[in-house]
This record gives C-alpha cells, structure tokens and sequence, in this order.
C-alpha cells in the first residue's frame, strides 16, 4: 500500500523540479542576479565633478563675492583718508550789463595847480545833461589749487581702516561658509539620488521575485498543489510590487531633477553618479574634538569674530569727535577781471598756507549719541557670536546622534537581512511540502524587501550626516577648492 504522505509529497516536489528545469532552461534564474534597472546611458559624474559644476555662476555666490567686493572697496576708502586731498578749480565768467537812463558823460579837462604855481590840465568826465542806456561788457576768470592733509582726527583713520579690513575678512569668510553650503546642497541631493536609484534597484528586484513566485504558484494551482486563492495572493503581492516600482521611479526622476537644479542646471540631460559613493566605513569622532574643531575652523564663526572686531573699531571712530582735528591747508589762486567796476588790478595771484585746529564742544549730543550706539551694535555682535558658538555645538551634537543612529540601523538592517533571506527560504519549503501558506511567503517577501530598504535609507543618512557634520566642522574645503 503507497504511503499517503508520501505521495503527497512527491506531488508537492514534482512541480518545484519541472519549475527549476524550465528556469534552468529559460535563463529567467538570471534575472535575480542581475539589475532589471534601466540604466542611464550619460557620463557617469562623481560628487567632486557636480560640486565644480555648481560652484560656477552659483547666484547665492556671486551674490556674496560682490558684497566681498564692496567690502575691499571699502578698505580701499579708509586707506585714503591718510592721503591729503588735491582740488583744483577754473572758473571763465562773461557778463553784459545794461544801465538804464544813465546821464551821458564826456570827456573834459579840469586846470590844477601844484605846489609850484605851475597850472596844467587834468583830464576828467563831464555831465552832458542827456540820458542814455548804457551797455558794459566784462570778463572775469581765475585759477585755484588747494591742498589739505589731515595730520590728526582722533585716531578715527585707523579704527576706519581696522573695521573696514574686519568688514572684508568677515565677507570673505561669509563667502567660503555659502560655498560650503552649496556643497552640503549639492551632496545631500547626490546621496539621495544614490538612495533613490538603489531603492528602485530593490523595487525591481522585489517587483522580479513577486512575478517568479505568481509563476510558480500557478504552476502549483494548474498541478493541483495549490488553491485558487494563492494565485490570487500572488497577483495582488505583483500588483503591489508594480506600484511600488512606479514610486521609487518617480522618486528618482525627482532626485535627479533636485540634483540637476542644486547644479544650476536644472533643463541638464540625464546623467549616471559614481555608486562607489555608497561606501562608508561608519567612522564616527568624539564630540568633544569636533566642537573644538568647529571653534578653530568653522568660517562663519570667524566671520562672526571679524564683525565683533570690526564693531568694536567703530567705538574708536564714533568717539573720535571728543577730540580735536588738526588740518594742514596749502592754497593758490590766480585771476583776471576784465570789468570796468573792478577794484584793484586787473590780474593777480595769491598765495596761502598754515593749519587749521578745530574742536567741536558742543554737537548737540551727536558724538555721545552715536558713541552708545557704536557700543550697542558691538553688544549685539558679541551676542550673535555667542549664540552662534551655541547653535554649532547643538548642530553637532544633533549630527552626531544622527550618525550614530544611522550606523546602528546599518547593522541592524544587515542583520535583518539575513535573517529575512533565511526566513523567506523557510517559508517557501514550508508552502512546497503544505506546511505553510501564500500569506507566510509573501510576508516574508515583504520584511525582506523593507530590510533592503532600510539598509539604503541607513547608509544614506549616515553619508547626507556626515556631509553635514563636516561643514558644521569647517572641513568641506577640499570639495570647494578652498584653502583655509
């Protein structure tokens, strides 16, 4: 008498053999091996390459360059007071002039006698008695130059020329921290297309295994082996993986355009990035070095530092009024009046120089006024940096956790893994011999894929964290092309 279960387990395997064969045959077992995705076909670009190319015509960049600019300018300005200043003028004047009704003179002779008794004539104007309209043309124009050096002010030069070259270090740092921004930008939005192109890899691969197993389940249900409702499990497991392919593809062509527009390029073609990127070694620091680093390094905390300088040198220049100012002045002027009504010759020059010391007593209040408010905006300097200081040891603290939390989900999702592989092998056995059942191996399916899942998700925290944690430590100037 045959074995019942015996037979019924030679029909349970007798179907797993004719589906290995026709698999064998067919090459379909390749597919599990190999990537289904559709690759791009561009040039494959490396994050260093995307950062150059988004580093160029950055408008944020430009932006801060030009205020970089100004703030040179600026120096520039404060370099000059030390100079004396030069001024030259020219001044060509020409004028009619009419006088109305004016009594008509003529010319006469007026007899006088000197010491001597000697009689000659003078000669001199005589009233006619008529009136007439006089017309009189004149010319005037004259030449001047004058030259003035201020010998002292108040020290208010050089704390000028101190704020303005602080005001240009701390635009200049402000400039290296945004490049450091727009590398962090570019960096995230890389690591995400990473994510999204290797969640779509695991979608299809999870989208691939659910057709091989609706396969192999109605190849079981047309053998006998398996009831209708399995098949129908399996469809909608398929259908299920079909919509999730559909996402992790939409969730790519989104990254890439992010990507492409942290690029300035937002209309780019398409382009392939360099996977080797998913390589991390989970290194993690003490956070007690990174703070520390992050003092001596961070550029906008030292643009902060510069600013504080810089307000504190306006103290000195608000306050340079209580003292007095001592001028130097040299002058020359030359002229020519070409006018009847002149007094004096008709072409001279003049020639002046000497110092000039002036004492402002009373301003009403402006000195004392503006003195406080220097003072005020240095207060709020030092503030700013302070909470500055404090803000960056939370960032850190925060990153840090991050990436302490993303290498632990790494591990774990590893781990999972496996287990799940191992788990998914167990559950197929059981529905080949009757012991298990669709709803088990799709379960299995499912944690399998959401392990996968979770292990990109954790190594692509940990390197978007660590891209994070190395500008909140001022180390993101090798990828700009800085040096500090």
């Amino acid at each position: 008498m045959i074995d019942r279960q015996k037979l019924l387990l030679t029909a349970r395997t007798l179907p797993c053999l004719l589906l290995a064969a026709v698999f064998w045959f067919t090459g379909a077992g390749t597919v599990f091996g190999q990537s289904a995705v559709a690759t791009d076909t561009g040039e494959i670009l490396t994050l260093e390459q995307c950062v150059h190319i988004a580093l160029k015509d950055n408008a944020t960049l430009l932006v801060a360059a030009a205020r970089a600019d100004a703030a040179a300018k600026g120096v520039l300005r404060a370099k000059g007071a030390f100079l004396p200043s030069l001024s030259l003028s020219r001044t060509y004047n020409k004028s009619t002039r009419n006088d109305f009704d004016t009594e008509e003179m003529a010319l006469g002779t007026m007899q006088i006698v000197d010491s001597g008794g000697d009689t000659f004539d003078f000669p001199t104007s005589v009233a006619t008695g008529n009136l007439i309209d006089l017309e009189t043309k004149s010319t005037y124009q004259d030449y001047s130059a004058n030259v003035n050096f201020n010998v002292f002010s108040g020290f208010s030069k050089f704390s000028t020329l101190g704020a303005a070259q602080h005001d240009l270090e701390a635009a200049r740092n402000t400039t290296l921290y945004n490049r450091e921004l727009v590398v962090q930008y570019v960096a995230t939005a890389y690591y995400n297309l990473l994510r999204y192109e290797r969640l779509r890899e695991v979608a299809v691969e999870t989208r691939d295994q659910a057709a091989r197993e609706l396969e192999r389940t109605e190849t079981y249900f047309r053998l006998g082996s398996a009831a209708k409702s399995d098949v129908l499990q399996a469809k909608v497991r398929l259908e299920q993986t079909n919509l999730d392919l559909l996402i992790a593809e939409n969730q790519v062509a989104q990254a890439f355009a992010d990507l492409a527009y942290a690029m300035n390029r937002p209309l780019a073609e398409r382009f392939q990035i360099d996977r080797s990127s998913l390589e991390t070694d989970f290194e993690l620091e003490l956070v007690a070095d990174l703070y520390a680093e992050a003092l001596q390094k961070r550029l906008d905390l030292r643009a902060k530092e510069e600013e504080l300088t810089a307000r504190r040198k306006d103290i000195t220049t608000a306050s340079s009024s209580l003292l007095p100012r001592l001028d130097l002045f040299w002058r020359y002027s030359r002229y020519k009046n070409e006018s009847p009504f002149r007094f004096g010759a008709q072409e001279s020059d003049n020639t002046a120089y000497g110092y000039q010391v002036n004492w402002d007593i009373f301003d009403r209040l402006s000195t004392i006024a503006g003195r406080s408010q220097a003072k005020a905006n240095a207060r709020v300097a030092e503030y700013s940096l302070d909470q500055s200081r404090l803000d960056a040891q939370l960032e850190i603290r925060r990153l840090h956790n991050s990436l302490t939390q993303a290498r632990e989900s790494a591990a774990l999702s590893r781990q999972t893994i496996e287990s799940s592989k191992e788990e998914l092998r167990l559950a197929q056995e059981r529905f080949r011999v009757g012991a298990g059942t669709t709803l088990d191996r799709i379960t299995a399916e499912v944690n399998l894929a959401v392990a996968r899942a979770d292990e990109v998700r954790a190594v692509c925290d940990f390197l978007i964290n660590k891209v994070a944690l190395e500008r909140a430590v001022g180390r993101l100037s090798a990828l700009t092309g800085d040096r500090q």
